[in-house]
């Protein structure tokens, strides 16, 4: 490897990084600025399938705003084996708001979507984030593999 190119390998893992990094900050700075969307108690709902799918909601955001930093972080490192995880990671939280949407739907006959036209940051952490991590997982996978055919080589 020329000087040249590990100098390139570098910025790209501290970029790598910093962008990780800002996927963490990002969703916790939408969760300090709408709390009450984000923390609340699932067993205030009277109905035992509703507090089921509001537990899946809290545990699913928890884990996207923590577990792609950690899983990207660590493939810069070096250490690609949680990569796997990054597509599961990526739609368990948008997963769980399309079926606690469509369980009130079922329940009260109407939808809340239009919290993403009143509070369109939700945009962001709800869709577009969720899609960039699946489209960085197809690159990052494709990436390994053709490292894993070099290397093999």
């Amino acid at each position: 490897m020329t000087e040249e190119n590990k100098h390139a390998r570098a910025s790209f893992r501290g970029a790598f990084v910093a962008f990780s990094l800002f996927l963490l900050v990002f969703y916790w700075l939408v969760v300090a600025t709408y709390p009450a969307f984000f923390f609340f108690n699932p067993f205030e709902d009277p109905s035992p399938i509703r507090q089921a799918f509001l537990m899946i909601s809290l545990g699913s955001w928890l884990l996207i705003s923590l577990a792609p930093a950690i899983i990207l972080v660590l493939y810069a490192a070096g250490k690609p084996q949680g990569l796997r995880l990054l597509p599961l990671v990526a739609l368990m939280w948008p997963s769980s708001v399309v079926a606690n949407q469509l369980l009130l739907l079922v329940r009260d006959g109407r939808t809340y979507f239009d919290y993403l036209l009143n509070h369109p940051i939700f945009i962001a952490t709800d869709i577009v984030l969720p899609l960039l991590l699946l489209v960085l997982y197809r690159d990052l996978k494709i990436e390994a593999g053709r490292h894993a055919q070099a290397s093999a080589d």
